[in-house]
């Protein structure tokens, strides 16, 4: 999704690929009981942080990247994955990292 526009699942299953559009924010997430494996392509001349030269998409929103930190996640996100983790019955150990 874009800043500022409602936030969008799209589910998936082994075999399926999703294409977010460019510039938006996403997430992978596995609520399976198995591990999971992304593949994620990238243009060659994504924007780089001229201070550090990694892609933006590694930089906090913070300092004006395009990752955005697990404590600026918004609660929603939050609550759908601890929902769908506990659809396949398995708990969410993510709340370590939102302290």
């Amino acid at each position: 999704w874009q800043e500022g526009e409602p936030i969008r699942r799209y589910d998936w299953a082994e075999g399926s690929l999703v294409i977010p559009p460019g510039e938006t924010f996403h997430q992978h997430f596995n609520t399976g009981a198995t591990p999971a494996r992304y593949l994620a392509l990238r243009h060659l001349n994504a924007r780089r942080d001229p201070a550090t030269g990694l892609p933006m998409s590694s930089v906090s929103t913070r300092l004006g990247g395009d990752q955005i930190d697990y404590a600026d996640e918004d609660p929603a996100v939050r609550l759908m994955y601890r929902e769908a983790c506990a659809e396949h019955g398995i708990a969410s150990r993510m709340d370590e990292f939102y302290d």
